[in-house]
């Protein structure tokens, strides 16, 4: 059950990566490569101007069909990365790439004729599960080794097209083919098959550094464009410190720096100027018969307070209200005073100021509530 099971994955593997190349077939080999990884789960990171290289981040790193060289620096950390535990996977047989296979001790030779196919070199298979015979290569370059822990997987008698080999903790495959992953070659179920088998040598979810035509680091990305003109080019600087000028000017407008001056003041108003108008606005306005009639209304709420009468009644039942409760009236003063209290449209100050002090001394009488002060401040 365990075969079939492989070998219907297996088909359906092929079948995608078919189905991806008919379905893409203007889209670039990266974008084919990289779905690929993805949908075999692994976690790929493009490497592109945008996002450089991250070595510590990877778990491999693939170099797809390389047009240009990496630097010295670059071929040592990525070296550095084999050795301390990581898996790099080379397939391009461009000499751009001569430096990075002679950091592993291998040699890109050039060959006459192409060579289309490669045949499986070990007689024991390397893949026990999918075991791949041929694969379609169309590469014009062979590897070239004398060092015996070099292993050749692929090539035709002495010509070697795949090799792999271990370098400290990690292990490198350098494959001089730039088509063997290309969307056209995957369409071969060898090719397809041991993109599989290359990648069940890793981890799952393992992550992967994915790069094609060109390899960028933080060393070699193209600096911004946008950087580049504003801060390289006369004019760029120019525009900068010119709006660097307007800002300030515009921060900085209407500022005095300095010691603070003394205030002018000149045609200072009198105090008693100030008296005079707010009087006059006072007897315009005409409010002495609002005042009698808050007057009037604080006077109930509090007689209604002390006596429990509803100081909302007309004055005549609100007085009848208070006689049953036995409110004291000589002479009939209450009656008097809450009918002068009525408003009335011309009613005198010295009247107002009168009808006041009378309510303030029934207060006091009939100890209720309120204070002079009050009356006064409302006056």
């Amino acid at each position: 059950m365990r075969i079939i099971r492989i070998s219907i994955f297996s088909c359906i593997f092929i079948l995608f990566t078919g189905s991806q190349v008919f379905a893409d077939s203007f889209v670039s080999d990266r974008v084919i490569l990289y779905r690929t990884l993805r949908k075999l789960k692994f976690r790929v990171s493009e490497i592109s101007a945008t996002y450089p290289a991250r070595l510590d981040r990877y778990d491999a790193l693939f170099l797809q069909d390389i047009d240009e060289a990496p630097t010295e620096t670059e071929v040592q950390d990525i070296k550095k990365f084999v050795n301390e535990g990581g898996t790099l996977i080379v397939a391009g047989e461009n000499q751009a790439l001569s430096q990075l296979y002679s950091a592993f001790g291998l040699e890109l030779r050039a060959l006459k004729t192409k060579l289309w196919h490669a045949q499986r070199i070990p007689e024991e298979r390397l893949f026990l599960q999918h075991p791949v015979d041929e694969v379609y290569t169309g590469t014009d370059a062979t590897i070239a080794s004398s060092q015996p822990e070099v292993a050749v997987l692929y090539g035709r008698e002495n010509d070697a097209v795949i090799v792999t080999l271990r370098d400290g903790e990690g292990r490198a495959f350098f494959i001089a083919s730039d088509k063997l992953f290309s969307q056209y070659w995957l369409l071969k179920s060898g090719n397809a098959m041991f993109l599989y088998n290359l990648m069940s040598t890793l981890p799952d979810k393992a992550r992967i550094g994915l790069a094609v035509r060109r390899y960028y680091t933080s060393e070699t990305k193209p600096p911004n464009p946008f950087a580049a003109l504003l801060f390289r080019t006369p004019g760029g600087l120019a525009a900068m410190f010119i709006c660097l000028t307007l800002f300030v000017f515009i921060a900085l407008r209407g500022r005095r720096f300095g010691r603070p001056l003394d205030a002018e003041e000149k045609n200072r108003r009198l105090s008693s100027e100030y008296v005079h108008a707010m009087t006059a606005l006072y007897q315009k306005g005409n409010t002495r018969p609002e005042i009698l009639r808050h007057l009037r209304d604080m006077f109930k709420t509090d007689l209604g307070i002390r006596w429990r009468v509803n100081p909302n009644l007309d004055t005549p039942t609100f007085l009848e209200e208070l006689a049953q409760r036995g409110v004291i009236d000589e002479a009939g003063e209450l009656t008097k005073l809450m009918t002068e209290l009525e408003p009335s449209e011309h009613i005198s100050e010295s009247r107002l100021l009168d009808v006041a002090k009378r309510v303030e001394a029934y207060r006091e009488i009939a100890k209720i509530g309120g204070t002079k002060l009050t009356a006064r401040r409302n006056f």
